[in-house]
């Protein structure tokens, strides 16, 4: 199997888990017995453990292995899923989200990193965005399929005293993680790629040195800057569009939210296609394409807000899902094209924070807001900040000296 074949295979069977919990985690945990709140507590929970432990287990990625690293995270989330799976009480499940977060932390640039370096080394550097794509749309084509399945599974099989229907999910999610852990060492017989008993940093050291690099690289800097705007626009979108959705019909059936959302993955295995096409055709650069993609997503966020029907309205979603998802391959390729290898899953996770920082401050600020002044409006403001952040990084970080 080639190295593409095989990075192909591990990203399609990452989301193939993801897509089977995915389908059914809000209602396993009404199956549970959880009210409202406390599901939106153990949402949050995920991501602010996530966001908390994401840049230092990146330097202990640089520095330890990141396959080491990785397939720590396999053991961590196959734990979590089974005490989340079994847990009789809330506070157990609070601990489970927690591990999630880990897992995420964990996981967060280990194999990308690796996968770069393999790349270059094979003299394939000036192919990095077509890969990054191939690989993305392979992820989402997993979550895709795992959603779709997971959707039938519940009433598929038998009923049992262990656990809510749904907990067959988790279950099965639980062991397509442990085969995907057995089968690294197929995947990624390369092995790592440094020698890293000659690497062993103050993780410390090593994260301030990332964080510093980061920081005074004017164009990572910008990068930066959009990674949490992007990450704004992504929460404001993500968090509003089923309520949004209700106040223009009434109540949409579960298979329209179903529908829509097999829609949402759809798009996210066509934009870095798209996009990757795109690029072969007009030799666009990575940097050219990013000073004109997060002001269409911006244009496509106002477009969203007009809409009052239901077509017109799961249109634009979908076009704003495709424009979001043709992002990624440009950004991260002059993310990676910039970044040291010795520091690059650090800087991969400072990237991926910097989203989810924005999309923390997001859920924040805009509550009031989408409170006040309702969902259309809260959507312009998030597609102005975006618009606004674009034009200071074009101007400033994406010239070229």
């Amino acid at each position: 199997m080639s190295f593409k074949a095989r990075m192909i295979t591990h990203e399609a069977f990452g989301g193939l888990g993801f897509g089977l919990i995915l389908a059914v985690l809000g209602v396993f945990y009404v199956e549970k017995g959880l009210s409202l709140w406390q599901i939106s507590i153990l949402f949050g929970t995920t991501g602010a453990a996530t966001a908390l432990f994401e840049l230092p287990f990146g330097a202990v990625a640089d520095i330890h292995g990141r396959l080491r690293i990785f397939r720590i995270s396999k053991l961590v989330g196959i734990a979590a899923l089974l005490l989340m799976l079994f847990s009789p009480s809330f506070a157990l499940l609070f601990a489970a989200s927690v591990a999630i977060g880990l897992m995420h932390a964990l996981d967060s640039g280990t194999v990308d990193a690796w996968m770069v370096e393999r790349l270059k080394d094979q003299g394939l550097e000036d192919e990095l965005e077509s890969y990054i794509g191939t690989f993305q749309a392979a992820m989402a084509a997993g979550i895709t399929l795992g959603a779709v399945i997971g959707g039938y599974i519940p009433k598929l099989l038998p009923a049992t005293g262990l656990f809510p229907a749904t907990g067959w999910n988790v279950l099965i999610a639980a062991t397509l993680m442990a085969l995907h852990l057995l089968a690294t060492y197929a995947l990624f017989r390369e092995g790592e790629s440094r020698d890293l008993g000659k690497d062993r940093a103050d993780i410390k050291k090593h994260m301030r040195a990332a964080i510093a690099y980061g920081v005074q690289n004017r164009t990572l800097r910008g990068l930066l800057l959009l990674g949490a705007a992007a990450g704004i626009s992504m929460f404001a979108v993500e968090s509003y569009w089923q309520p949004r959705l209700i106040e223009i019909t009434g109540s949409p059936t579960y298979a329209a939210f179903g529908w829509i959302t097999a829609g949402y993955f759809a798009m996210a295995i066509l934009g870095p296609i798209a996009i990757g096409i795109f690029a072969s055709a007009t030799k666009a650069s990575p940097r050219a394409q990013l000073k004109v993609l997060p002001l269409i997503m911006a244009g496509a966020m106002v477009l969203l807000a007009l809409q009052g029907g239901f077509s017109y309205f799961v249109a634009a979603y979908l076009g704003y899902m495709l424009v979001m998802s043709m992002l990624n391959p440009p950004l991260m390729t002059l993310v990676n094209t910039l970044t040291d290898d010795a520091m690059r899953s650090t800087i991969q996770s400072l990237f991926s924070f910097v989203m989810r920082l924005g999309g923390g401050i997001a859920a924040f600020a805009f509550a009031p807001i989408v409170q006040a002044q309702g969902i259309p409006f809260t959507w312009a403001l998030a597609a102005g900040l975006t618009a606004l952040t674009a034009l200071l990084v074009t101007f400033t970080a994406l010239r070229k000296t």
